[in-house]
């Protein structure tokens, strides 16, 4: 058996990446902020998905670029770090720890709010939190297993997803598409804003570098494809939507692409949607569980927090410390109350400002790492290996100027956080004699 660094399997192929990266994309991201995006751009919420779409093709490419040239775990975190800055590095990774967590609790949210239309006697505390337990277990148990689950979840997912929007496609009113942009132009890149959330798990790929099969192929073209699938299956599905369930009635309902099958569907075929729709919160709630616990277990590695966010489970071989840790930062979203919308422009904010920090080392990796530029399955020449990365640095830099103030507010106090955590290692390790800096510039053997 082929194993990456630290005992993990290579486990993941190409399909595998796709499920991984397109299953969290697609999961409970536009079921949860249908209603929400619905508010803000009126039935011009497919148009939102474009306008966020397209611009982020040239973030998926920056992000293939980078990692088909050092396929590892944590990717995110190691990129900056080992091309251009260890301190940079250690916020991009700590952001983008954040942002997987979030997800977490949001996807338990939406679980709950879609099984309580037909299980309202049970409570929703138990609900969330058993949601939760059970994808933890199935991580415990390891790659392998949840890989599995992943695949089949997806692929049951995008079928139940094109049964909706083909037998909604006939009975779409035109007329609940005038005026197209209620609220103007305006309104609907706010939207897209929000709608940046359902696109971003497409890097998940970079966090899984050291469990993916010939990974310096599979993590690019995974990523690009799973990208430009969810942008169809989003626009398709939200026009069908629309077309079915006018949008100001979406924009009060926590259900709203629920709510919008019941219109044309029968009350068994609804039923039997309802189960997609929960399916595919599930196969978010897993593939974030996995992202999350990669990062910390990859910054634990290098001791940039307590190494014992690294250990691994000596019969699963998972990190379930790692794994706990971001489950339990999770529960605090989710008992703060302030709802899946204020999370998810947490989470968008934590990505974005990670994406900026990858996005440079891009930008750098040819000049400051030429060895490791040449090594890279997919590149670009020329002026384009500047051009590119940037459109995505001033689009994420775009975008979060767009968010929410109190998801600023948090994630400022959550990089103070981080700040303070490298600091506090860094004076920690040098009582050993060791540099913190020379550890995050260690380049590890498998890409040396």
């Amino acid at each position: 058996m082929e194993k990456g660094k630290g005992g993990l399997k290579r486990e993941v192929a190409l399909f595998g990446v796709i499920a991984l990266a397109a299953g969290s994309v697609i999961g409970g991201g536009p079921f949860a902020l249908a209603g929400p995006a619905a508010g803000l751009a009126g039935p011009a919420v497919w148009l939102g998905y474009i306008v966020i779409g397209l611009p982020l093709v040239a973030v998926a490419l920056g992000y293939a670029h980078v990692a088909s040239a050092m396929p590892l775990e944590g990717g995110s975190y190691y990129y900056p770090s080992r091309i251009y800055s260890p301190f940079w590095g250690f916020l991009s990774g700590w952001a983008i720890w954040l942002a997987y967590i979030t997800p977490v609790a949001l996807t338990a949210i939406v679980f709950t709010d879609h099984l309580g239309t037909v299980a309202p006697g049970i409570p929703k505390p138990l609900l969330m939190y058993g949601f939760i337990a059970i994808f933890y277990v199935l991580n415990v148990l390891g790659i392998k297993i949840s890989s599995i689950a992943q695949i089949i979840m997806f692929v049951v997912l995008v079928a139940g997803i094109l049964i909706f929007s083909f037998w909604g496609l006939p009975s779409i009113r035109s007329e609940y598409f005038s005026p197209m942009q209620p609220f103007g132009f305006s309104g609907t890149v706010k939207a897209a804003a929000l709608l940046f959330f359902p696109y971003v798990g497409f890097t998940i790929a970079a966090e899984l570098g050291e469990e993916v099969k010939n990974p310096s192929r599979n993590i690019p073209w995974g990523m690009t494809i799973a990208m430009l699938l969810c942008m169809l299956v989003y626009v398709f599905m939200s026009v069908v939507a629309s077309g079915n369930l006018i949008w100001s009635a979406q924009a009060k309902s926590s259900t709203a692409i629920y709510d919008a099958a019941k219109v044309f569907m029968p009350e068994l075929a609804a039923g039997l949607f309802l189960i997609i729709v929960v399916m595919a919160v599930a196969t978010s709630q897993n593939a974030f569980q996995i992202s999350a616990s990669r990062v910390a277990l990859t910054m634990g590695r290098d001791r940039a927090v307590p190494e014992r966010l690294s250990s691994l489970n000596p019969r699963f071989g998972t990190p379930i410390w790692a794994l706990t840790i971001s489950v339990l930062i999770a529960l605090i979203f989710i008992l703060s109350e302030k709802g899946l919308v204020f999370i998810a422009y947490t989470s968008n904010v934590n990505w974005l400002f990670s994406f900026v920090v990858v996005l440079f080392a891009a930008i750098f990796m040819r000049r400051r790492k030429p060895e490791l530029y040449e090594k890279a399955h997919f590149k670009f020449g020329g002026a384009w290996h500047y051009i590119v990365p940037l459109i995505g640095v001033a689009v994420s830099i775009f975008f979060i100027a767009l968010q929410e103030p109190m998801a600023l507010l948090w994630t400022a106090v959550w990089i103070v956080i981080g700040i303070g955590v490298y600091f506090i290692r860094k004076n920690q390790l040098a009582r050993e004699g060791v540099k913190l800096e020379d550890l995050l510039r260690a380049m590890p053997k498998e890409i040396e």
